[in-house]
């Protein structure tokens, strides 16, 4: 085994004190006592066995083999500082890790945009971009690594996953559940007004299949499902969405479920991205962590 060098911490006192020939100046460069200065240079000739100075009347003087032991030491201490400086400059160099995710804007409103920036946080991403796209069709490649979209494959070209059936359920703020008429015979919901982003026709399935009289009852079409939730939550009536989007607000007891009635949507979410990339373990590792959140 080789000897380590124990005396590699003397080496700076050694080269300050041999370039400037003075071990005074040699202790006010390296901020130490000249006491503390002599003290490394008899440690450091203990431990190389090289009488390393000779006394020149008040002075020291390096002897020959001292002169040859701090011509090798500048050499090395010249090459290790150099080669830190190519290491940091090509550390410098080496681009930061990054990750575009492009997400429905509801769904990332209602949970999934902070399950990212703590998947990035946990991953030292420094950079990490969310888009906005619903379908497919929508999602800009150029600028997306991982996609969710609400959806139906095929998607050509792209590697997919299902990320989660949708079930469309009603909700409201638990202030408008006594007005709906829950024991009449023809149950109704007095005039409350329906939220959603379709045409209606969500909500004409689901008044068949929940038995429920829509007649009389306003109807508000909003720009994006978010948009419908936000209204429910305020208490401006009755949306129709997925429990996936309504999770949170559910459980903090802002939104009430008042029907147990559901219909299957139109379509579901997956986790798209390029094909040629879906076995690369960063997202890899970011489609696991979507599937486990929406288990949970």
């Amino acid at each position: 085994m080789a000897r380590p060098l124990v005396y590699l911490q003397y080496l700076p006192a050694f080269e300050a004190t041999a370039r400037l020939a003075s071990l005074r100046r040699a202790a006010e460069e390296l901020n130490l006592s000249p006491s503390a200065v002599s003290l490394q240079l008899k440690k450091l000739g203990e431990a190389t066995g090289i009488v390393l100075f000779e006394r020149a009347g008040r002075n020291i003087a390096l002897t020959p083999a001292g002169r040859d032991f701090a011509q090798a030491v500048a050499v090395s201490l010249g090459q290790l500082d150099a080669a830190a400086r190519d290491c940091r400059s090509r550390g410098a160099a080496t681009p930061q890790q990054s990750l575009a995710l492009s997400l429905p804007t509801a769904l990332g409103v209602a949970w999934l945009s902070a399950v990212a920036v703590e998947f990035a946080e946990n991953r030292n991403i420094a950079n990490l971009a969310i888009n906005e796209a619903i379908t497919a069709a929508e999602v800009d490649w150029q600028a997306s690594d991982v996609a969710i979209v609400y959806d139906n494959p095929p998607f050509p070209g792209r590697y997919w996953r299902l990320l989660s059936e949708v079930r469309l359920r009603t909700v409201c703020a638990p202030t408008l559940f006594p007005r709906l008429d829950l024991q009449h015979r023809e149950r109704k919901l007095n005039g409350i007004t329906l939220l959603h982003e379709d045409r209606g026709e969500e909500w004409a399935r689901w008044g068949v299949a929940a038995r429920v009289n829509l007649q009389g009852s306003a109807s508000v079409r909003v720009a994006s499902v978010a948009q419908a939730v936000a209204s429910a939550v305020q208490g401006q009536g009755l949306a129709l969405v997925s429990d996936v989007l309504t999770r949170n607000l559910l459980r903090e007891g802002r939104l009430i479920q008042p029907f147990a009635t559901s219909i299957n949507a139109a379509a579901a979410y997956y986790i798209l991205c390029p094909v040629d990339r879906a076995e690369e373990p960063l997202l890899q590792a970011l489609m696991e962590r979507l599937v486990e959140r929406v288990g949970s």
